[in-house]
């Protein structure tokens, strides 16, 4: 990431996304369903458009919210950050204090995106990082996001642990190993939602847990053994006792 500096929460759209976003509403088989695929458009646009300030890439054409297909069949309101995860984009309409959090599986964060009468701006609220996927809540008040630098940090705090696991450190390199070569991104996202919100008495097994199914994911036919199991769970402290140096506090 290369800037650190916040520009105006105000994001302006103009003239041509509004036609994009209206497009592929036109597409959705019911009223309700086409002004809710626009809105998650124009919403992943502003996200979009912030980052690119920031000069953060994005791979906004590859959002399933413009796709006709996926967003007929989702709410998804995804926006895709290269090697990092993904972020969903939250509309939240005129004089709403709550926002509703779609079943969408791994997502690094949640952006909140204000909505005003007239559409040719909107506001960006705040931000909340990713929530343990089997206790998402369905809903989330306004008052309870973090400011959109928190969306700064979370997104570096990402890009520093995919860096170190990129380097020739022992632990990197045996967490590489077991990964077989899957995303580190995915394990990453899954490691920084243990260690912000796990106890540190729950790390290893917990982080055990994770590498275990990681590695079954990528192709494995044995079942884990308890030798196996014992040394995931040493990787596992291990690589979580590099993060924490990494990381530090983490709100």
């Amino acid at each position: 990431m290369s800037s650190t500096t916040s520009p105006l929460l105000m994001v302006p759209l103009d003239l041509e996304i509004h036609s994009r976003a209206r497009h592929l509403a036109a597409q959705q088989n019911t009223v309700e369903k086409g002004k809710r695929v626009y809105l998650n458009a124009l919403a992943v646009y502003a996200v979009h458009s912030y980052l690119k300030w920031l000069q953060i890439p994005t791979n906004f054409q590859e959002s399933d919210c413009w796709n006709p297909v996926k967003a007929a069949l989702s709410n998804a309101a995804d926006l895709v950050i290269p090697n990092v995860g993904i972020l969903e984009c939250c509309p939240v309409l005129p004089q709403e204090t709550v926002i509703l959090l779609p079943d969408n599986e791994n997502r690094i964060g949640y952006v909140a995106i204000q909505f005003q009468e007239s559409l040719d701006s909107v506001q960006l609220l705040g931000f909340a990082p990713a929530f343990d996927e089997v206790n998402l809540p369905a809903q989330l008040e306004v008052s309870q996001l973090q400011p959109i630098d928190a969306l700064l940090q979370q997104i570096t705090r990402l890009e520093e642990a995919i860096a170190f696991l990129q380097t020739d450190d022992s632990v990197a390199v045996q967490v590489r190993s077991v990964l077989d070569n899957k995303p580190l991104s995915e394990i990453v996202a899954k490691f920084e939602l243990l260690y912000r919100t796990g106890d540190e008495f729950e790390w290893r097994y917990a982080g055990g847990e994770i590498l275990a199914g990681d590695t079954l994911a990528v192709g494995a036919t044995r079942e884990i053994t308890q030798q196996d199991d014992s040394e995931l769970q040493d990787l596992a402290e291990m690589l979580l006792e590099k993060l924490a140096q990494i990381w530090g506090n983490v709100a």
